[in-house]
């Protein structure tokens, strides 16, 4: 069996790896540099001549470990020391104060950067990077190994892909919509599945006096902080933040210039840890298509099996990386005889 995976996040690197176990041919497309999705990890120049570049989490900045499927696989992580536990107790913002809250969670990160999970478990999987592909066409046809028709690829760059028995989408639902077109399953995409996160990296020139290391916002336009450094494997790192916006404002300020965006998150940072903060450097980044709408019922995978279509992703179970995961399994368990 011949598998195309068009994304190469923790979804598309599960399912990966599982086909690949069982026999299965894959490979992997995405438009990225490099793999990891929304646990991508960014190279960012320093103004530190110690430390010319360092690695920033911008996108998911911690896991936690629920599902037993999940757990197994985590122990597996924390052997090979591509994932450590981080120890921080959260603190939380809310009514003006910034207050401890112990919540006895565990939680977890991949060393040194998030998406070096997402590259383990990809391992040697035949990957297209820098390739968007931006047509999907199945046929009819009697060299498919496994059923009656078989599926071509088509690229931005005007590449084709054929030969392959199945096709597993885990991009984020509105791009699979377009990358559907009219097929069938295109229609049982909810709307707003997925919602906008600004993400916002803030160099400080000197140290935050409060204990905190992360940060959960309950009030205002941010919904979370944390301390790049305080995290396992982030070795060298100066005194640098990484700020989500909530979803709410993050759609208000989709098209804000990154000006606009430093000044509020400094503002904002200041009033919650009660120090007002200079900023030294700082990047902004747009995540379209970010945290899993709580308005939706998550939706499951969604098959095709008369075509060996799956469409999966995090949002199919509800968020989070441990279900970006698990549907991966999923996915690949549809497939696998």
């Amino acid at each position: 069996m011949r598998v195309a995976i068009i994304g190469a996040g923790m979804t598309g690197a599960s399912a990966a790896h599982q086909l690949r176990q069982s026999g299965a041919e894959v490979v992997v497309f995405d438009k990225a540099r490099g793999p990891g999705g929304r646990m991508t990890s960014k190279r960012v120049e320093s103004l530190d001549a110690a430390l010319p570049f360092y690695p920033l989490d911008f996108g998911a900045q911690y896991f936690t470990a629920r599902h037993p499927l999940f757990v197994k696989a985590l122990q597996g992580w924390l052997a090979q020391g591509v994932v450590q536990r981080w120890e921080f107790d959260p603190y939380v913002w809310q009514h003006g104060l910034l207050l401890p809250s112990h919540d006895g969670q565990s939680r977890y990160v991949s060393t040194p950067t998030m998406h070096q999970l997402v590259k383990t478990i990809l391992g040697d999987t035949p990957l297209h990077l820098n390739c968007r592909i931006t047509e999907l066409s199945f046929s009819q046809s009697s060299f498919s190994s496994k059923h009656g028709g078989e599926w071509t690829l088509s690229s931005a760059e005007g590449a084709s892909y054929p030969g392959f028995d199945a096709v597993v989408l885990t991009c984020p639902p509105a791009q699979c919509r377009q990358l559907l077109a009219e097929h069938p399953l295109a229609l049982q995409i909810a709307p707003e599945l997925l919602l906008p996160c600004w993400a916002v990296s803030l160099q400080l020139q000197s140290a935050v006096e409060h204990p905190a290391d992360g940060i959960f916002v309950k009030e205002g336009p941010l919904s979370w902080c944390a301390r790049q450094s305080a995290k396992p494997g982030r070795t060298g790192i100066t005194e640098q933040w990484l700020l989500h916006f909530n979803a709410k404002t993050s759609l208000q300020l989709l098209e804000a210039t990154p000006e606009e965006l430093v000044a509020l998150a400094q503002l904002e940072f200041s009033t919650i840890v009660g120090q007002k903060v200079e900023v030294s450097q700082s990047l902004c980044h747009r995540w379209l298509y970010a945290s899993f709408n709580p308005a939706q019922p998550a939706p499951g995978l969604l098959t095709d099996k008369t075509q060996q279509l799956i469409l999966a992703g995090d949002w199919s179970l509800g968020g989070r990386v441990e279900n970006a995961y698990l549907a991966g399994q999923q996915a690949a368990a549809i497939l696998l005889p």
